[in-house]
C-alpha cells in the first residue's frame, strides 16, 4: 500500500496579475503549471498528481473555457494518472468538466482509494458538506479495507488546531464520520499558506500551498501504510543565494519553443535569481535550420558564412531593444570540426559572456565510430575551445549523451586540468541530459568554477536549478555555493 503523490492547486490562471493580490502570480500561472509538471515528471515521479482547483482566477469570464483548455494542455503532460477537481474560482463544475476528465466515484491505485467531493461554498470562502456526500463517505469504506483518502479544495480540520481561516461549517459532523468509517486522510487546497500535516483522533489532515504565491509550492506525499510522509518543493530558487542562470536561449534560437527577451528577464527575478545572460547559437544565427542542423556547417567554417550576418544582428539588436545590460550580453559560439570558433571576431567583441559548445564531433558521424577516436578528437576541440577565449565551458560531455553514450570518464582529469590553466568555467546543464556529479567533484577539487545553466528553451525552464542544486551537494557543497561558482561582472 505504498503509493506517491504529487498535489498541485490554485494556480489561479488570470492572464494578468492580481491588483488587490499582487503576491498571486496568476499572469504566469500557465508558465508555473508546466514548470511544475516538468519537474515532477521528471524528478518526482509520483504514481498519482492531484489537482485540487482554482486552477484558474476567473471561471465566468469570457475566456474561462480557453484559460482551462491550456492548462488541461499541459495537465495531459502529466505522466503519472491524475485527477482535477474544480475550486471556487473556477468555472461551475458542469462547465469545468466540460474540459477537464471528471473524476470516478471513487479511484482505486495501490490499495489506496481517493474519493473528490465538490462541496457546497458557503459564505467567507468556506464550505459545508451535504448529507448525501457524508453518505458517500460513508460507502467509500465498505468492502475497501486499505486506507482512503479525501479530496477537497476547501481546507477540512479539527476547528482550533491550525490558523487557517477557512474551514467547512459542519467540519466536526465530517469528521466524526471519518472517525467512525476510519478514513485517514483529507488533502485540499485552497488556503494559499497551506498548512502542515495535523494529526488528531485517528485522521490526519493537511492543506497544499497554493502554486501561484511565491515560493510557487507543490507538495509531495509518500503513503506507507499508516505512515505519512510531506515533502514541499519550491519552483523559486532561495534568494539568498544570488544565482546566475548563464545559459537562456531567445525566440531566434530553430528551438525555442516559446522565449521571450522581455518576459525572460523578468521570469529570472520571479524565480529568485539574480541575473540571466543570454547565449543563443552562434551557428544558427548565421545559418539556416538546414545547413545547422546537418553540421555541414561545422565543417565550412565561418567562412562559409560572411554573406549571412542579418540573423546574429538582428539577436544584438534584439537584446538592445530590451534594455539589456552588458552582463546580460552572452553568445554560445559553437566549436567547428577544425577547433576554430563558428563566429566572427565583430560579433565576438559585441557579447560580454562567450559559451563554448561542442555540438559534435567527426568520429561520431560515422555509422559505428570508434570511442578511441572520439575520446581523442573531443580532447583535441576541447583543448582549442577553452584556450579561444570562452568564459564558460557548455554542457562538456553531451556530444556523448547526444548519441545515447556515457561520457568517458578517462576524459575527465585531462578536461579539468584543460580548464582550470584557461581559467574556464564548467558548465552544469541538465537540459536533455543528467550530468556526471564525479565530474564536477573532480572540477571543485582542481579548482575550477562552476557556471549554472538551464539552457532555456522555454519560458518554465529559466533558473530551474533544483537538480543542479541537489547534485552541487552531492558534491559536497552545503549551504551558499557562492564561492564555487562562476560570477558575472555586474
Amino acid at each position: 500500500m505504498k503509493i506517491k503523490i504529487a498535489v498541485i492547486t490554485d494556480t489561479h490562471l488570470g492572464g494578468t496579475g492580481n491588483k488587490l493580490v499582487p503576491s498571486r502570480r496568476g499572469d504566469i500561472a500557465d508558465i508555473l503549471f508546466l514548470r511544475a509538471v516538468r519537474r515532477i515528471n521528471r524528478f518526482i515521479k509520483p504514481d498519482l498528481t492531484l489537482i485540487l482547483g482554482d486552477v484558474q482566477d476567473g471561471g465566468r469570464s469570457s475566456q474561462w473555457k480557453e484559460n482551462l483548455a491550456r492548462l488541461r494542455a499541459t495537465a495531459d503532460l502529466i505522466k503519472s494518472p491524475w485527477l482535477a477537481i474544480p475550486g471556487n474560482h473556477d468555472a461551475p463544475p458542469g462547465k469545468f468538466y466540460s474540459v477537464f476528465p471528471r473524476p470516478p466515484a471513487v479511484f482505486d491505485l495501490n490499495g489506496v482509494r481517493f474519493v473528490s467531493f465538490l462541496d457546497r461554498e458557503e459564505p467567507g470562502f468556506n464550505a459545508s458538506r451535504s448529507g448525501r456526500d457524508l453518505e458517500r463517505l460513508r460507502a467509500a469504506r465498505s468492502r475497501w479495507r486499505g486506507p482512503v483518502v479525501t479530496l477537497q479544495h476547501v481546507p477540512l480540520f479539527p476547528p482550533g488546531s491550525s490558523a487557517c481561516p477557512y474551514n467547512y461549517v459542519n467540519a466536526r459532523e465530517i469528521i466524526a464520520e471519518m472517525r467512525r468509517s476510519g478514513i485517514g486522510l483529507a488533502i485540499s487546497g485552497h488556503y494559499h499558506e497551506g498548512f502542515d500535516l495535523i494529526r488528531k483522533g485517528g485522521c490526519s489532515f493537511l492543506a497544499a500551498p497554493a502554486l501561484c504565491r511565491p515560493p510557487f509550492s507543490f507538495l509531495e506525499i509518500e503513503l506507507d501504510g499508516k505512515k505519512i510522509a510531506v515533502a514541499r518543493h519550491d519552483l523559486r530558487m532561495p534568494e539568498k543565494l544570488k544565482l546566475w542562470d548563464m545559459h537562456v536561449h531567445t525566440p531566434l534560437a530553430y528551438c525555442s519553443e516559446n522565449m521571450d527577451v522581455v518576459k525572460s528577464l523578468g521570469l529570472a527575478e520571479s524565480f529568485g535569481l539574480s541575473g540571466l545572460t543570454f547565449a543563443e547559437h552562434s551557428g544558427q544565427l548565421y545559418f539556416d535550420k538546414e545547413t545547422y542542423w546537418s553540421k555541414t556547417c561545422l565543417k565550412g567554417g565561418i567562412k562559409a558564412a560572411r554573406k549571412s550576418h542579418e540573423r546574429m544582428e538582428k539577436y544584438f539588436a534584439l537584446l538592445k531593444k530590451a534594455r539589456c545590460r552588458p552582463f546580460n550580453r552572452g553568445l554560445e559560439v559553437d566549436c567547428c570540426y577544425d577547433g576554430s570558433l563558428l563566429a566572427l571576431q565583430k560579433h565576438i567583441r559585441k557579447a560580454k559572456y562567450l559559451l563554448g559548445s561542442i555540438h559534435a564531433l567527426a568520429s561520431l558521424q560515422n555509422p559505428e565510430p570508434a570511442m578511441k577516436e572520439a575520446e581523442a578528437e573531443f580532447l583535441a576541440l576541447a583543448g582549442k575551445l577553452v584556450r579561444s577565449g570562452v568564459d564558460v565551458l557548455a554542457h562538456p560531455f553531451r556530444v556523448f549523451s547526444r548519441k545515447s553514450m556515457e561520457a568517458p570518464q578517462s576524459l575527465y582529469d585531462p578536461l579539468v586540468k584543460m580548464l582550470r590553466v584557461a581559467k574556464v568555467a564548467a558548465e552544469v546543464n541538465f537540459h536533455t541530459q543528467n550530468p556526471d556529479p564525479e565530474f564536477y567533484r573532480r572540477c571543485l577539487e582542481g579548482g575550477v568554477k562552476l557556471a549554472l545553466g538551464s539552457d532555456a528553451h522555454n519560458l518554465y525552464e529559466i533558473g530551474e536549478f533544483t537538480p543542479h542544486l541537489a547534485l552541487l551537494k552531492k558534491c559536497g557543497v552545503a549551504g551558499d555555493p557562492g564561492d564555487i561558482l562562476f560570477k558575472p561582472d555586474i
